[in-house]
């Protein structure tokens, strides 16, 4: 995650509860299934001597990945700037690295001659709408010519469906932003990536009271977000439903798997 408010924000959930928000979305090995198997491809493809993790969080992925006993040898390296989040990352076989992930250079990753492979899940949207592309340009710098970047990233193949979910992150006081589909594929080759595979992931149900939990919202801030999400897009489903009481939204995912160009 990148310096802003965010990971102070979200200090709540962040540590051992992480594991269990959003129904436990981010633990769950089955939902993370096609990602590790997107990361492995690329592992094969790029034959890459340290993988790092870019806002990787408690090191879920990186765990499941040192699972695979072909990926054993491989230094493994959790970039995030929570040290709540890292402090439940504790196998010895993951270096750890606290820092903003737009910030960080080749020789943090102790790789200035080795060959690099970097990954994301559910980190572009930190960045907000004009953080995007200096990040993804940055990632792109941190890399060699032909060095691949997997990443799964909430995006909408709708754009109604993409400013729905903008709207209600807005009303959560957030900057994070979401784009669609095609804009993010548009970002990443301006920012000098060739994409290779795309696939879409498991979505993420968002229910409103996991967002007041995580965003510090009351019972009157929902409500309001309720109200004024119905007013402009109406209620669609697995984007936006609500009843009287409560609401549920859904962030789309797609895996990303990238070439530096």
């Amino acid at each position: 995650m990148n310096n802003n408010q965010s990971p102070v924000k979200e200090n709540s959930i962040y540590g051992s509860k992480w594991n269990n928000i959003h129904n436990g979305y981010f633990s769950d090995p089955f939902v993370a299934q096609p990602f590790i198997e997107a990361i492995q491809q690329a592992i094969v493809l790029s034959r890459p001597t340290v993988v790092a993790d870019l806002g990787g969080g408690t090191g879920f992925i990186l765990k499941e990945l040192l699972k695979l006993k072909e990926l054993s040898k491989l230094r493994m390296i959790n970039v995030d700037v929570s040290t709540l989040q890292l402090s439940e990352c504790t196998d010895k076989r993951i270096t750890l690295l606290q820092a903003s992930v737009d910030q960080i250079t080749r020789e943090q990753l102790q790789t200035n001659k080795t060959p690099l492979l970097l990954f994301a899940r559910s980190l572009l949207h930190y960045f907000g709408d004009f953080g995007l592309k200096p990040l993804l340009s940055h990632i792109r710098k941190t890399l060699e010519k032909g060095e691949l970047f997997v990443h799964q990233t909430a995006c909408f193949e709708n754009k109604e469906d993409a400013e729905c979910l903008n709207l209600i992150y807005y009303l959560m006081g957030t900057s994070k932003w979401y784009s669609t589909l095609d804009n993010l594929k548009s970002i990443l080759s301006e920012c000098g990536f060739s994409i290779y595979d795309i696939h879409p992931a498991t979505k993420l149900q968002l229910k409103s009271n996991d967002l007041a939990l995580r965003y510090h919202l009351n019972t009157q801030q929902n409500i309001f977000i309720r109200t004024e999400i119905e007013k402009v897009y109406d209620q669609k489903a697995e984007v936006f439903i609500s009843s009287s009481n409560d609401f549920t939204a859904w962030l789309h995912y797609f895996i990303f798997s990238c070439k530096a160009n």
